[in-house]
């Protein structure tokens, strides 16, 4: 008798690719209450240097996710209606794969122990 594979939960398929990357992903997570920020502040809060954020950004807005102004040296950016839907709909999607690799360790291996 063949072992029982487990369904893939359609909600992989709402997981945004371009969202995989962890520091686009804290990116839009930053931007989700619809203001405008600057890249520097952005980088600071992800410990990373601001053209990092820059690059990323770019990508996301190119997606139509991520809106950029550029005024001299400063760069701001905010995230878009669309960011903001496709933001909801990714992190909904990692919650359910995530709820269904628990279930699958549990059904395979039990109860998670404590670690002492």
């Amino acid at each position: 008798m063949r072992p029982t594979r487990p369904a893939v939960p359609s909600s992989h398929r709402d997981l945004d690719p371009l969202l995989l990357l962890p520091v686009r992903l804290f990116v839009m997570c930053l931007l989700s209450d619809l203001r405008w920020y600057e890249d520097a502040v952005l980088a600071n809060a992800l410990r990373i240097k601001p053209h990092s954020v820059a690059r990323h950004a770019e990508l996301l807005a190119a997606a139509g996710y991520v809106s950029i102004r550029v005024a001299g040296r400063r760069t701001k950016m905010r995230l878009t209606p669309l960011g903001l839907d496709r933001l909801t709909g990714h992190v909904t999607a990692l919650q359910a794969v995530a709820g269904t690799a628990a279930q699958l360790v549990t059904t395979r291996h039990g109860a998670p122990r404590s670690p002492t």
